[in-house]
């Protein structure tokens, strides 16, 4: 074959090539282990792997792998990171309630933000023990709140309470924070307040809802008093 042909043979095979159509570009795959719009996601402690994040005392969260190292307060919300399996969508994170397996053993997955985990975990009535100053005598009388007003009896210390501060400033709410170990007026106060309604003592946070007390931080009860503007 001549050089010319040669040629000619290699440019009209150029040509043709250009001439094919034009194929549409390939759809976009979700990510490996993505679950299916729809369908639930479970986690199987027998036969999966998985990294369990859970909210301690004094509200700080530890994890571990083992379903039965997660105390018994603790799993009314748990973080659920599989190891090789379905992936939550962006900015979320699985949890499960480990109180609520189901007739197989397993224990459905649902999703919550990333950024608010911790809140949504320590908003499930967690609290923090303390041990009260000793000698404290409670006063005969204490100015009862106004419908709407709210005081938190804290701690430094405590994980807790400082979510819940976290929450109520988020939520615009006006409130008054009391150091009950540095303040022994906040702690006398609060022990009026706490014998008077039948409350026990040794926790914190209490919040004081307008003259009634809550122990710990139940974000639901919270979120319904705000809401009420009460």
């Amino acid at each position: 074959m001549s050089r010319r042909v040669a040629a000619e043979a290699v440019l009209w095979v150029a040509l043709g090539a250009g001439c094919t159509p034009e194929q549409p570009p390939a759809p976009e795959l979700p990510p490996a282990g993505t679950p299916v719009a729809g369908e639930p996601v479970f986690f199987v402690p027998k036969e999966m792997q998985a990294v369990l994040t859970f909210a301690g005392e004094k509200g700080a969260f530890s994890d571990t792998s083992d379903v039965e190292k997660v105390p018994e307060e603790s799993r009314g919300m748990v973080r659920v990171a599989l190891l090789g399996g379905a992936a939550p969508p962006p900015g979320a994170v699985w949890v499960t309630n480990l109180r609520k397996p189901d007739e197989a053993g397993r224990f459905a997955l649902e999703t919550v933000p990333r950024d608010l985990f911790e809140e949504f975990a320590l908003g499930q009535g967690m609290a923090s023990t303390v041990k009260l100053p000793e000698g404290i005598e409670p006063p005969e009388q204490v100015p009862a709140l106004q419908p709407g007003e709210l005081v938190v009896y804290k701690t430094d210390w405590c994980g807790v309470c400082k979510k819940v501060e976290e929450y109520l400033e988020r939520k615009g709410a006006k409130y008054v924070a009391k150091d009950i170990e540095k303040d022994p007026e906040a702690a006398a106060e609060l022990a009026a307040k706490a014998k008077a309604q039948g409350v026990p003592m040794g926790s914190v946070p209490v919040i004081d809802l307008g003259g009634e007390l809550m122990v710990g931080f139940d974000r639901e009860r919270l979120e319904r008093r705000l809401s009420a503007g009460s």
